[in-house]
């Protein structure tokens, strides 16, 4: 058997561990229990809501609506999420809301195991234990199946990510172009990926092609929506920003719990020192990307932590550069750390969110990857690679 067909094995084999901890530990059955009060219910009001003729964004009609169609009864007086994104699942709010969550569940377990099988195949061929290690900790891991139970976007939002990244690599912007519409779902993850993605555009012309399609699809969306309902933004940021804002897992939030303004201070320059050490990596190198898009999870406004997801995309991309520049062991360790970090840590920390109804300190497991792999990656920066293809010059001269 080939070390590609091995790895591939065990790929599966933890894929389908994954799918019956899922169906027969826990996870499925919450799931079940959660169908009618769970986040996937909340935004699949939004698309029913209109489907029945009621705007999610009517402070006085959306509650009683979402009420009476048997969704969690709403937190806010609109609907969280804008135009677009409810338009968009409007297929879902088509179907019964017990079988939009099946259907939502199935796409995001097949996308997301497909997803992680291609980026690992593309930067860690044949490393049988890292594809074992992080396909394990797809579903087993708290993110993954705390995504599952409640619905959430970030299995989907992965292997978005996933595509943008490899269809770049292989030179297809316009493919690349229609699988970052999905940012616009939670764009406030994906600050830092778009100015990563954007920066390279500067010098290269692939990059080039891909903002300008992505751009003007998203601008074509966003605009049709704002159409549709060009009254939803000020009751959306009368109510939404200042109920979400306050206590998620994110830096400034972690930062200010603890230390007050200087907290919150403190926060903002840790996420500017993170943006220059990021920028010194090669433009559109996998370095580059791996650094920003950890970034992105790190320095993220506003994230729960079963938005870690997300961190599967820049471990692969760091661990691969890692292979590339012949240090197995350091790409094999790095994989594994990330692993049982959201195997074990992950779900220590939602522990303790759960004991305190705050899982704000969950910010502590993006800002570790981040800085492991900006500590794993500093060699292959800008500034080193030059220094050393000069020294190498210089010694065969």
């Amino acid at each position: 058997m080939t070390p590609s067909r091995r790895a591939d094995v065990a790929f599966w084999i933890a894929i389908l561990a994954g799918v019956l901890f899922i169906a027969f530990l826990g996870p499925l059955g919450r799931r079940l229990e959660m169908v009618h009060s769970n986040d996937f219910s909340g935004f699949w009001s939004g698309p029913r809501s209109v489907l029945v003729g009621v705007s999610p964004w009517d402070p006085q009609r959306y509650a009683p609506t979402a009420v009476a169609i048997d969704t969690k009864t709403p937190d806010a007086l609109v609907d969280d999420y804008m135009p677009h994104v409810v338009l968009a699942l409007l297929p879902l709010g088509l179907l019964p809301l017990e079988v939009a969550a099946w259907v939502w569940m199935v796409a995001s377990m097949a996308c997301s195991a497909t997803a992680l099988r291609a980026l690992l195949r593309t930067f860690l061929p044949g490393r049988t234990v890292s594809h074992a290690a992080l396909g394990l900790a797809l579903f087993v891991g708290q993110p993954g199946f705390h995504t599952l139970v409640l619905g959430q976007w970030a299995l989907l939002l992965m292997s978005a990510l996933t595509v943008v990244v490899l269809a770049l690599r292989a030179g297809h912007v316009r493919r690349a172009g229609l699988a970052a519409l999905a940012f616009l779902a939670k764009p406030q993850l994906f600050v830092w990926t778009a100015v990563g993605l954007a920066l390279p555009a500067i010098r290269d012309v692939r990059y080039r092609r891909f903002v300008t399609y992505a751009l003007v699809l998203a601008g074509a969306l966003v605009l049709f929506a704002w159409l549709a309902y060009p009254d939803w933004f000020p009751a959306w940021l009368a109510d939404i920003p200042a109920r979400r804002t306050g206590r998620s897992a994110v830096l400034f939030s972690a930062l200010g719990q603890v230390l007050g303004m200087p907290g919150r201070i403190l926060a903002i320059a840790v996420v500017a020192g993170g943006v220059y050490l990021a920028s010194r990596f090669v433009m559109a190198s996998d370095a580059w990307l791996a650094a920003w898009l950890s970034l992105s999870s790190a320095g993220a406004i506003y994230s729960w932590s079963y938005d870690q997801v997300l961190l599967f995309v820049p471990l692969v991309i760091a661990s691969g550069v890692l292979v590339a520049n012949g240090r197995e062991l350091a790409a094999r360790n790095l994989a594994l750390a990330g692993a049982l970090t959201l195997l074990i840590v992950s779900p220590i920390f939602y522990a303790i969110g759960v004991a305190r109804h705050d899982e704000t300190f969950s910010i502590a497991v993006p800002v570790a990857f981040c800085g492991a792999i900006l500590w794993a990656l500093w060699p292959y920066r800008a500034g080193a690679l030059i220094r050393e293809r000069t020294a190498q010059q210089v010694q065969a001269a």
